[in-house]
């Protein structure tokens, strides 16, 4: 799964091991939707050729680019966050996507890294590390987005299965048990075994 912030809102990938964040866009610059990467953000107030230069278009450009600073700092911050919590389960990341500043040079205003989030078949202790693992890597930035909520769901859904796959080996191994020592108290007695009526499960 992807998870990390992006200022342009994407759908979810229809594979179960791919989804991407959604962190909150970046205050007072726009970028215009459907734009092409890498953009270029300009000047709210153009110069023509030999005019005087505007002050406020300096003051403008000066925020622009401390906004966009802050935002590259930002996402930068998230998905390095997400990399130092998912260990192991890091697939690839992080990815970033970027935008050209009013003074060209470029500022990352989203990005993602992948984890794996699939289940090991018929071993419930590595499905609940796992499940703790991406609850772990998810929420892992100071302001999770609302895609990486969803992810830590997903891992708390896997942890779910996983104990309760433990606690039904578990029971299905103490009732064996206690079938097992009945059966030995009966023969010290020199009575037959007997059924106690028990079904038991086998314990992989």
């Amino acid at each position: 799964m992807l998870i990390g912030p992006t200022s342009v809102p994407t759908a979810l990938a229809a594979t179960p091991s791919r989804t991407e964040a959604i962190a909150p866009a970046l205050p007072a610059v726009a970028i215009p939707s459907g734009a092409s990467q890498p953009q270029t953000l300009r000047a709210a107030v153009p110069v023509t050729a030999g005019s005087a230069r505007n002050p406020l278009e300096d003051v403008r450009t000066r925020v622009a680019i401390q906004q966009l600073q802050a935002r590259d700092r930002e996402v930068r911050q998230h998905e390095q966050a997400h990399m130092a919590a998912a260990g192991g389960l890091l697939k690839s990341g992080p990815s970033y996507s970027y935008i050209t500043g009013p003074d060209g040079k470029r500022y990352a205003v989203g990005g993602n890294v992948e984890i794996d989030t699939s289940e090991t078949s018929d071993d419930p202790e590595a499905n609940l590390e796992k499940g703790e693992r991406i609850q772990a890597a998810a929420l892992a930035p100071a302001e999770p987005s609302g895609a990486d909520l969803a992810i830590a769901k997903l891992g708390a859904r896997i942890e779910q299965r996983a104990r309760a796959e433990l606690a039904r080996r578990e029971a299905a191994a103490n009732a064996y048990s206690e079938q097992a020592s009945l059966g030995d108290a009966l023969r010290n007695r020199g009575e037959p075994p007997r059924s106690v009526g028990l079904v038991l499960d086998r314990v992989a």
